[in-house]
C-alpha cells in the first residue's frame, strides 16, 4: 500500500470530498485521483521504471501533492528539492539522488535550465506551466503530459509497490552541515502517519494548512501523508516570508483546523493583533526547536489549549515525542515545568538518554537522546558508513543532548555540536537563550561560542526584536547580569533585522558562526 491507495480509495468513496484548497484551485479526492493515476501512466510512458528518483523543484503549490501521489502510483522514489537552492546545491542533490526527471514549477523554469546544462542526471524536465522557449529533447509539458494519458487505459501499467519498496528522498536542512539524503520506504511513512492521526486527531473532517516548505518531512510526512490517509484536505500556499495576517486570514477563510508550526511563526502570532474567526482551529504543533516555557504559557493564554508540541527529525519521520494538549494545561497545578519539556515517546516508538559508552544514563541525568521505532528511516542514501554510525545498536543517535525524568518526559538541552565548553564546562545555549527570550520585546535569540584565549569560548548573542520594538545591547547585558552566572553572560550581543534560518524554520547558528568568524 502507499498513499495513492488511500486517494484512490476516498475517491471511490467519496468522490466529491475536497482534497486540496488552494488560492485558485479546490480539488476532490476524484479528481485527484484521476490526474495522478494519468500522471503515473505518463510517467511510466516516457521510460520512467520502477524505483526511479523523480525530483520536484518548486513553490508550494497544490500540485506538488499531486506529484507526490503519482510517484507512488508510478513506484518512483519522491525526491523533493528546497526551493530556495542556488544552483550548484541544487545540481549536487540532483547527483546524489540519481534523479532521472524533475518536475518543474514556473517559478524555476530558468534555474532548470541552468540545471539541465550543468551535466546532472536528469534526462526528463517536466514543467508545471509549460517549457516556455525550452523547445530542447527532453523539455515536457506537464499538462501536455496529463492529456495525453487516460486513466482508464492503463491496466496493469501501474503495478501495487510492495510496502518495503521506496517512497521517498527527504534532504535535511544542513543545520549541522551538508544536507543528507534520508530514504524512507512507504511502510515507514505509513506507520507514522497512524501515529500522526492518532496523536493530533486528523480526520476525514480536518483542514490542514501546509506551513512548512513542500520538501520538509514536517510537510511530506507530518501533514500530508496523513491528511491524506484520514480523507482530509490540505490547504496548500506560498509559504515563503511568513505573515500573521495572512496566516489568521487564510485560517477564517478555509476554516483551517489544523496547522503545525516553528517557534518563529508563533513569535510572530503573539506579536500580532487580529480580527479575524479563529474558532475553527483546534490543534496547532509547534516543533523544529523549543519554546521557553514563559512563552508556551503565553500561547496558551492567547489562543486556548490548542497546542501539541512534537520532538523530531527528518530521521524519524516526523515525530517522535509529543506534549500533548492536555500536558499543556498545567497552570496553577505545580506541574508547569513541563512546559519546558518536548513530551513522551509517541505510538510506536522509544526513547531512552545513553552517555558516551551508549549505555542509558539515570532520569535526570544528560546524554545523547536515541530513538528507535517502526518508522525511523531506512538509511542515507548512497552513506552506509554514515547510516550505521547513525543507527548503531539498533537505535537512531539524534546528537541532541537531554534528560528523561521519572515520568518519561523528554526535555532537551542542546545539540552536542552546540553546546558551549567554557572553562572546561558544558553549557548549554539554550540556557542562555532562555534568559534572553525574558527580554520584553525580543523576537529571536540565539547563543554561539565566540573564540576566547583563556576560557576556550565564551558566550555571543544574536538578537532580533518584535516588530514595532527596540532593543539595546546595555538592557540586554543588565538583564543577563541579573539572572546568568558571570561564565553564562554574553561577551557581547549583536542586533540583527533578521536571522538566518534554515529551509524549515530552524535558526542557522552555523551561519552565525560563519559570520561571528567574518567579523573577528
Amino acid at each position: 500500500m502507499h498513499y495513492g491507495t488511500f486517494v484512490t480509495r476516498h475517491a471511490t468513496r467519496y468522490p466529491d470530498r475536497i482534497a486540496l484548497l488552494s488560492e485558485d484551485r479546490s480539488v476532490s479526492y476524484a479528481e485527484l485521483d484521476g490526474r495522478s493515476t494519468r500522471v503515473a501512466l505518463a510517467l511510466r510512458r516516457i521510460g520512467l521504471v520502477a524505483g526511479d528518483r523523480i525530483a520536484l523543484i518548486t513553490d508550494n503549490r497544490w500540485e506538488c501533492v499531486e506529484v507526490m501521489v503519482a510517484a507512488a502510483k508510478a513506484g518512483l522514489v519522491f525526491v523533493p528539492l528546497d526551493f530556495r537552492l542556488d544552483d550548484g546545491a541544487a545540481a549536487h542533490l540532483l547527483k546524489h539522488s540519481g534523479a532521472r526527471a524533475a518536475v518543474v514549477g514556473g517559478s524555476h523554469r530558468e534555474q532548470s535550465a541552468r540545471l539541465a546544462a550543468a551535466g546532472t542526471p536528469v534526462e526528463f524536465w517536466i514543467h508545471l506551466d509549460g517549457p516556455g522557449g525550452q523547445a530542447a529533447p527532453g523539455q515536457l509539458d506537464y499538462a501536455g503530459l496529463l492529456t495525453t494519458a487516460s486513466a482508464g487505459d492503463g491496466d496493469g501499467e501501474l503495478e501495487t509497490a510492495p510496502d518495503g519498496a521506496g517512497f521517498c528522498i527527504l534532504y535535511t536542512s544542513g543545520t549541522t552541515g551538508v544536507p543528507k539524503g534520508v530514504y524512507f520506504t512507504h511502510q515507514q511513512t505509513m506507520d507514522n502517519a497512524m501515529a500522526v492521526l492518532v496523536d493530533y486527531g486528523v480526520t476525514a473532517d480536518s483542514r490542514y494548512l501546509v506551513s512548512y516548505p513542500h520538501n520538509s518531512a514536517g510537510s511530506v510526512n507530518h501533514v500530508i501523508g496523513p491528511v491524506l490517509m484520514a480523507g482530509g484536505a490540505l490547504v496548500v500556499q506560498d509559504v515563503r516570508n511568513f505573515e500573521a495576517a495572512r496566516y489568521f486570514a487564510t485560517v477564517e477563510k478555509y476554516r483551517v483546523t489544523h496547522s503545525q508550526l516553528v517557534p518563529t511563526m508563533v513569535f510572530r502570532l503573539l506579536a500580532a493583533q487580529t480580527s479575524c474567526d479563529l474558532s475553527s482551529l483546534t490543534t496547532v504543533g509547534y516543533a523544529s526547536a523549543p519554546i521557553p516555557a514563559p512563552r508556551v504559557a503565553e500561547m496558551i493564554a492567547r489562543f486556548g489549549p490548542i497546542f501539541i508540541q512534537a520532538f523530531g527529525m527528518t530521521e524519524t519521520c516526523s515525530v517522535a515525542t509529543v506534549l500533548g494538549k492536555a500536558d499543556h494545561q498545567v497552570a496553577d497545578t505545580g506541574r508547569e515545568h513541563l512546559l519546558a519539556s518536548c513530551g513522551r515517546a509517541s505510538y510506536g516508538v522509544e526513547v531512552a538518554v545513553v552517555g558516551d559508552d551508549d549505555r542509558p544514563v539515570p532520569a535526570g541525568t544528560l546524554g545523547e537522546v536515541i530513538m528507535r521505532g517502526r518508522w525511523l528511516f531506512e538509511c542515507y542514501w548512497d552513506d552506509p558508513e554514515l547510516t550505521a554510525a547513525t543507527k548503531r545498536g539498533g537505535w537512531l543517535h539524534s546528537g541532541d543532548v537531554g534528560y528523561l525524568d521519572e515520568e518519561g518526559y523528554l526535555f532537551l538541552v542542546d545539540r552536542k555540536k552546540d553546546l558551549l565548553i567554557i572553562g572546561g564546562a558544558n553549557i548549554a545555549s539554550k540556557e542562555i537563550e532562555d534568559a534572553l527570550y525574558q527580554i520584553p520585546g525580543v523576537l529571536e535569540a540565539a547563543v554561539i561560542g565566540a573564540p576566547d584565549e583563556e576560557w576556550g569560548e565564551r558566550p555571543y548573542a544574536f538578537l532580533v526584536a518584535a516588530p514595532g520594538q527596540e532593543l539595546d545591547p546595555g538592557a540586554v547585558h543588565a538583564h543577563c547580569q541579573a539572572r546568568l552566572a558571570t561564565i553564562k553572560r554574553p561577551v557581547a550581543v549583536t542586533i540583527l533585522d533578521t536571522m538566518p534560518k534554515t529551509s524549515t524554520g530552524k535558526i542557522s547558528k552555523p551561519q552565525l558562526r560563519q559570520r561571528l568568524a567574518g567579523n573577528s
